[in-house]
């Protein structure tokens, strides 16, 4: 009561007693506030990271958008999961324990989903330039053609989906994103093992490619005009 209550009786209360108990609750007060600031700002960050999408020509031609180099997406993402692994540590993580698991599950698959996004990429590239531009390579495996073309057409469709909404999230996030990867991985490889077994009939046909492995030889054979 503003009335009554008076400094004497303030003392009168001796809330000295009461100093290591204030000063847990004020402490644990800062501590959780500072967690709440990074979780806010890891969801700020998040919500407007975007992938760097670049123009894939084949003969001047546009092929598909591709990913340019994420070093900063990527060290972001150590920086957050690090940070989100010390936060879950914390004795004060209580009334944030769920928002943390979340994010740290959301970041793992950002990762995950990343690193298998480029991989794919580097294959397709690789095999795009042979597959596209060697009529002699389709006529000599034409399953494997068929079975990249049906790669291409998918990887494209992605592609085109991601430059409409380039938002790291939500593209790594996409409806069976990193499944549809992981398949197209699949097909992929065995589309390299089809014509590895083929460069070995060139190697023998052609001795002077018999030193060459077969990255090497697949470089040769697959590199722009």
């Amino acid at each position: 009561d503003t009335k009554t209550f008076t400094l004497g009786k303030l003392f009168e209360m001796n809330l000295s007693r009461f100093t290591d108990a204030i000063g847990d609750i004020v402490n644990s007060a800062l501590q959780e506030l500072k967690i709440e600031k990074e979780l806010r700002s890891i969801e700020e960050k998040w919500r407007v990271t975007i992938f760097d999408l670049g123009k894939y020509l084949k003969n001047n031609v546009f092929r598909s958008w591709v990913l340019r180099s994420s070093e900063e997406v990527k060290l972001e993402l150590e920086d957050n999961l690090l940070n989100l692994q010390t936060i879950s540590a914390s004795r004060f993580v209580g009334p944030y324990a769920q928002q943390v698991r979340e994010w740290e599950k959301k970041l793992n698959h950002v990762q995950e989903t990343m690193e298998l996004w480029f991989g794919v990429q580097t294959r397709w590239q690789y095999l795009e330039s042979i597959f596209v531009g060697s009529e002699d390579i389709r006529m000599q495996l034409p399953e494997e053609a068929r079975r990249f073309d049906a790669i291409d057409k998918g990887w494209i469709a992605i592609m085109n989906g991601t430059s409409k909404n380039p938002t790291v999230l939500n593209a790594c996030h996409a409806d069976n994103r990193y499944s549809t990867l992981d398949t197209m991985n699949e097909r992929l490889e065995s589309c390299q093992k089809g014509l590895s077994d083929y460069l070995d009939t060139k190697r023998n046909a052609f001795p002077r490619f018999f030193f060459l492995s077969d990255e090497e030889l697949l470089s040769v054979l697959g590199s722009s005009d």
